[in-house]
């Protein structure tokens, strides 16, 4: 087991441990055997390990080697690395990830589809943020073999992101050195990848998951320990907010109820219209719904009632504005559109009738809305005022969100 002298490598792989040796082991093994056909540079650092890892290092040839006497942190640490990188793309590899078949090749197909793309995270079995995919095995081995006929690269499966889980992840080297690599303010974790997310997409770089890219995560052997002290979830949430100005749960969250009311089809085009104060997630999971149905061509477009939201929106709308919704039809009215999602809380609406008389008549024949109601005189006044304009109920969920599709009859 041996890394190659390289000049110009495609990528440079970090790897970065404190204890737990015999995950690093299975990481870096698994490592060479499922990526050696591609140019990289290893950079590997040990975080203050008291159990034979810098020993371990010391034994892989040609690797660059890093070891402080103590932890200094997961983003102090890993910054040394990143700073090291000379490669097209920059690679952080935690120590309790196991690598798949194709795994390096699809990730770097994806970044490579889009000069935009500043990040891309694979799939795993352990994580938050909706980066979950149960392949159902029991054995590291049993997972090999599911996951080679799982990586196939597969460019509807790419979906775009508000902010992603870093378990690992590919980063345009550029990118990643333009931002400082992780902001150290947040060492030694916690809400970091979520500031590395919100920094290079503000930046103005798209952050993809690769859906069709797998790889085994034994789920934060490491740092759980460290999550727990001295209050630095909440510590580091907060600096977050301060910095970013928005939380990033809520920033992030994708309404999965809206999602799944939803019908979709392989048409090639689609626009999407929210109104509300959220920061588009939902829309954009819509967006990535649509792709992997086939269509090409989906734009969003957003009616904010808020003015803090608007960084996010920019980054993944075709066109946002902050405004009130009586200008919804003068600011919108160019075209029609296919979704319609009223994220506003319908009840504190000025003028209900009024309000879904306009976003019925942009709503396209056969297009599809969903709104919430929160009890049933709401409902009564959207319902009657989406049938003057032709949309008809057609589902709802939970007796609270309401879908409707628009029948070009009106009743």
């Amino acid at each position: 087991m041996s890394t190659q002298s390289l000049e110009n490598p495609v990528v440079s792989i970090v790897v970065l441990a404190y204890n737990h040796l015999d995950y690093t082991k299975q990481c870096i093994e698994a490592l060479f055997q499922y990526t050696s056909h591609i140019p990289f540079e290893l950079i590997l650092i040990n975080n203050g390990s008291s159990d034979g890892t810098e020993q371990y290092f010391c034994s892989i040839p040609n690797a660059m080697k890093i070891s402080f006497p103590k932890n200094i942190g997961v983003d102090k640490a890993i910054n040394y690395g990143f700073r090291m990188a000379s490669g097209k793309y920059t690679l952080n590899l935690s120590n309790d990830i196991v690598v798949t078949a194709n795994w390096l090749d699809n990730l770097i197909q994806c970044a490579e589809s889009d000069r935009k793309i500043g990040m891309v995270v694979p799939v795993c079995g352990a994580s938050s943020n909706n980066q979950q995919v149960d392949l159902n095995y029991q054995t590291l081995e049993e997972m090999q073999q599911l996951a080679k006929d799982y990586n196939v690269s597969n460019p509807n499966l790419w979906e775009e992101r508000i902010k992603l889980v870093t378990y690992t992840c590919l980063f345009r080297t550029q990118v990643q050195k333009a931002m400082g690599g992780f902001d150290e303010e947040f060492n030694p974790g916690a809400y970091d990848d979520d500031a590395i997310s919100f920094r290079i997409r503000r930046a103005g770089y798209r952050l993809i998951l690769a859906k069709d890219t797998y790889v085994h995560h034994f789920g934060s052997v490491t740092f759980n320990a460290e999550y727990t002290k001295n209050n630095l979830a909440q510590r580091n949430l907060n600096l977050f907010y301060s910095k970013f100005g928005v939380h990033p749960w809520q920033a992030a969250f994708i309404d999965m109820n809206v999602i799944t009311l939803l019908e979709y089809d392989g048409q090639d085009s689609r626009a999407i219209l929210g109104i509300g104060k959220s920061c588009g997630s939902t829309l954009l999971q819509i967006k990535n719904t649509c792709r992997s149905k086939g269509a090409k061509d989906v734009k969003i477009f957003y009616l904010s009632e808020a003015d803090s939201n608007m960084m996010e929106l920019r980054s993944v709308c075709e066109f946002c504005i902050h405004s009130q919704t009586d200008g919804l039809n003068r600011l919108f009215g160019s075209r029609h559109y296919d979704y319609i999602i009223v994220e506003s809380e319908t009840d504190k609406l000025k003028n209900i009738p009024a309000f879904f008389q306009n976003v019925g008549d942009l709503l396209k024949v056969g297009g599809q809305l969903i709104c919430t109601a929160a009890n049933n005189e709401d409902y009564e006044q959207i319902r009657t005022s989406l049938e003057n304009t032709g949309v008809l109920p057609a589902g709802e969920c939970r007796s609270y969100y309401y879908l409707f599709r628009k029948t070009g009859k009106v009743e």
